[in-house]
């Protein structure tokens, strides 16, 4: 019987044909010299030199130069004329290395993502020039180069815009262009102080293609075999080889070998097991274990000790299908057992959980080592085994830091920033997150929560009970912690006598991301003068946000160091007044895209609730009645909703509810009132959810800050009415983050049977054979994010799973991994507040 095939199929093999033919004869060279060797697929490619390639767009240049094919990598396209393949060519002289790329490409997608290219249709070549085959990390004569198709047609080569790990600076030239069946670029590398052209001497290469078919990425082709989860943008020894072959040679160069280096701790992988706080419960109050199986009746359950004997038992609750997390749960309650104890685990048949414990003091260390993530993530100071252990400290980074100047120039997008006349001293302060940012936004919530942790308890933390180097100077070290970051915010202020004086640097990092891995540099250059292109670290635009946090915050500095240090004082006060009247005269400079991809925007369209909360901070420290004006005008008074970097008007009803003040008493009333019912909608949606977690639905961006910041609500409602019903929900979602949750994962690192592991971190890779630590306890993982957006997350099909589960320990997973000054803080608060509630007993 002859073989039938579809005839659409046909029509593909013919069109994939005619397309690889195509592009082949306009990427492909006639050498003058003589045969070039075939490449290793996957592994080596030869750099045939020296050849006369002129730069100009044209493919004439390249005609049988051999062109490399490649159709294989984590996400192939369906269909052969749309992302389905691609090919590269390399040939170099004495002064450049060429690249030219093609694929063939119906409809190209770009200018969508802004610098964030790897997210539409664009081009990857890397390369390795360090003279180390095996390097595990980024550094000096190591990129990645990332071209997109909003460059087709450019016609002046040296303004090619590119962006990639390490590319600022390079002097990468080049013309993009369409071809027949897609689009595609030619591009020259100069090869000065990189490698000098010989037969045989090679580089690490790489090369890529994303393809979108609507809007984001759906196609990801690689070449080296090596990679095969996209993570060379991290770990350079996933290159290939690439061997300069001198023409007119008979002989072959074999690539040096390529060691590669010890893989990162593994994660243990949760199994299907019942979930607990795996750091453990209270002896009194609510203790619940969640459980999922398809099952409609009751299941029997013990609670054993660590030598298995049964201390209790019971049937489980069925509360059934949860579509947050897909599951079918049920429930264990075992909150009547009272004994302290180590090493519980509760039990289904054969099922168990992980071990827990039941004391009093459960979060007495985690408390700590949640405010030790601000001290390890400082910079400009040494990092002193004293303090954190040998495998955490590390030199002081970024000094330079202490003479930035602004952004001049063009952005991705074409926008011009004029840039400005002075330099600020903006050392110190945090690290924002996985990166080497610090921005005043993220910063001014995450001061506030400290501040506000020390106005509600100012004794916990006395001078010398956190492991910081001012923990002998008699003052509380929660508050030496938190103006590490607020001297920053203070020097981020525009000067007086420049324009918008006043007003706050919305933030400052590099140009472009730093690698990952990565240590904190000790020096950098900032490129002041503007003379390197692609290169810099600078200050960013000032924001009417960023001012309105630094008011904020500087008001409530003031009232806390008025009797501790009054000239601190009286200067917080100083810049906070001076930074509300820059506000009310630069209402709508908001923060959009501005320019530089290494940092993120933290974009806000709308300040009304940063107005209302600076205005409250201030009211709060100074009793101006024009503040209160303000306030009790302003629509918002006495709003109680959640809260983030983002939506900050609760932050100044909090204060105005619990610290003292001038408030008239009817008004303080309402936001007693507001608070307290804010709460009753957080616990009524806790008990809505299966996990028993105070989110409905969606989860966001770092939805575990979520889960903490509505915890302080409950936890104040508790203070205001000591109704036990707001302590046991605190209780729950503090649960709910130690690994009563749907992967069953304890969110904090170095705490539970399964802690996060490797958090999306500049240096806390979690590789100590390359010298990079693990994260030390106490770093909280952003969680479970709805619309993962990472490589690493939506190559692992996270995006896949349900809500809940849409998570990846994976330092590549920042949209679902990522730790934060933000998100730490809060976790901080909580702790420090159950630790305080640990006895606490609903009256008689």
């Amino acid at each position: 019987m002859p073989l039938k095939m579809p005839i659409k199929l046909i029509l593909a093999c013919i069109l994939f044909a005619s397309a690889v033919l195509t592009i082949q004869r306009e990427a492909s060279a006639n050498v003058q010299t003589g045969p070039i060797p075939p490449d290793i697929p996957g592994e080596v490619v030869y750099i045939p030199f020296p050849v006369d390639i002129t730069l100009d767009g044209q493919t004439g240049d390249w005609v049988s130069i051999p062109a490399v094919t490649v159709d294989y990598g984590p996400q192939t396209s369906p269909d052969p004329a749309e992302n389905g393949f691609f090919t590269f060519a390399l040939a170099a002289d004495l002064e450049n290395l060429y690249v030219s790329m093609q694929m063939p490409d119906q409809n190209i997608i770009a200018g969508q993502h802004g610098t964030d290219f790897w997210n539409e249709d664009s081009f990857e070549f890397y390369v390795n020039a360090s003279g180390d085959p095996n390097p595990a990390a980024y550094g000096p004569g190591i990129f990645q180069v990332n071209i997109n198709a909003a460059g087709i047609g450019n016609s002046d080569p040296a303004a090619l815009t590119i962006t990639g790990v390490n590319s600022q600076g390079l002097d990468v030239r080049g013309f993009v262009f369409k071809t027949g069946s897609g689009w595609g670029f030619e591009a020259a590398v100069p090869l000065s102080g990189l490698i000098t052209p010989s037969h045989g001497a090679d580089l690490g290469f790489q090369a890529q293609i994303n393809g979108a078919s609507q809007l984001d990425r759906d196609v990801k082709l690689i070449w080296g075999l090596a990679d095969q989860n996209d993570q060379s943008w991290q770990f350079p020894y996933l290159f290939g080889r690439a061997l300069f072959f001198e023409i007119g040679r008979e002989d072959i160069p074999e690539a040096s070998a390529v060691e590669i280096p010890p893989t990162p701790t593994p994660t243990p992988t949760p199994e299907a097991v019942v979930s607990v706080n795996q750091v453990g419960y209270f002896p009194t109050g609510k203790k619940i274990a969640s459980f999922a199986l398809i099952v409609s009746q009751e299941l029997k359950w013990s609670l054993r000790d660590s030598a298995g004997r049964v201390l209790l038992d019971g049937d489980t609750t069925i509360i059934g299908p949860d579509a947050a997390s897909g599951d079918y749960v049920h429930i264990i309650d075992f909150s009547r057992f009272e004994t302290p104890g180590r090493g519980y685990q509760i039990t289904i048949g054969e099922i168990e959980s992980p071990p827990f414990d039941i004391h009093a003091g459960i979060y007495t260390r985690l408390k700590s080592d949640a405010l030790a993530y601000f001290y390890h993530n400082r910079s400009g100071i040494p990092i002193e085994a004293q303090y954190v252990g040998e495998a955490w400290s590390r030199p002081a980074g970024h000094l330079t830091d202490d003479n930035v100047t602004c952004f001049q120039g063009s952005d991705a997008d074409g926008v011009y920033w004029p840039g400005c006349s002075y330099t600020l001293d903006a050392s110190g302060g945090w690290y924002d997150a996985g990166d080497f940012g610090k921005y005043v936004v993220n910063g001014g919530i995450s001061v506030w929560t400290l501040l506000n942790l020390y106005e509600r308890f100012p004794g916990v933390y006395g001078d010398g009970s956190l492991r910081i180097p001012e923990n002998h100077n008699g003052v509380s070290d929660l508050l030496d912690e938190a103006r590490w970051e607020m001297e920053f915010l203070l020097a981020m202020q525009v000067p007086a006598g420049q324009p918008q004086a006043g007003m706050a640097h919305h933030k400052m990092h590099d140009l472009t991301w730093e690698p990952v891995p990565i240590m904190p540099p000790g020096e950098v250059n900032n490129n002041n003068a503007h003379e390197a292109s692609g290169e810099g670290r600078y200050l960013y635009p000032p924001s009417t946000a960023a001012t309105l946090n630094l008011a904020a915050t500087a008001a409530q500095c003031a009232r806390i160091w008025t009797e501790i240090d009054p000239e601190f004082s009286e200067r917080c006060l100083a810049a906070a007044e001076t930074a509300w009247q820059a506000a009310f005269d630069n209402p709508i400079a908001y923060a959009g895209n501005t320019p530089g991809d290494g940092g993120g925007n933290y974009g806000d369209g709308s300040v009304t609730d940063e107005f209302y909360w600076a205005a409250a901070e201030l009211f709060v420290t100074t009793g101006n009645p024009d503040y209160l004006d303000y306030l009790l005008d302003s629509g918002l008074f006495p709003q109680a909703i959640s809260f983030d970097w983002g939506s900050t008007a609760t932050l100044g009803t909090i204060s105005l509810a619990v610290v003292s003040n001038d408030l008239p008493e009817d008004e303080s009333a309402r936001l007693r009132e507001s608070l307290v019912a804010f709460a009753d909608s957080l616990v009524q949606q806790q008990m809505d959810e299966a996990y028993l977690v105070p989110i409905h639905g969606d989860y966001p961006w770092g939805s575990n800050s979520l889960v903490l910041n509505n915890a302080i609500i409950m936890g104040l409602a508790h203070d205001l009415t000591g109704e036990a019903t707001y302590l046991d929900a605190v209780r729950w979602s503090m649960d709910y983050i130690l690994g009563r949750n749907p992967v069953n994962k304890c969110y904090v690192s170095g705490y539970g049977e399964f802690p996060m592991e490797h958090p999306h971190h500049r240096f806390w890779a979690n590789d100590p054979e390359n010298g990079y630590p693990p994260p030390p306890p106490g770093a909280l993982s952003g969680g479970p994010n709805s619309a993962p957006s990472d490589p690493d997350a939506l190559e692992a099909g996270v995006s896949t799973r349900a809500p809940a589960k849409r998570y990846l320990d994976a330092i590549g997973s920042f949209s679902t991994n990522e730790v934060t000054i933000n998100w730490n803080a809060p976790l901080a608060w909580v702790a420090t507040y159950l630790d305080a509630k640990s006895e606490w007993q609903p009256p008689e």
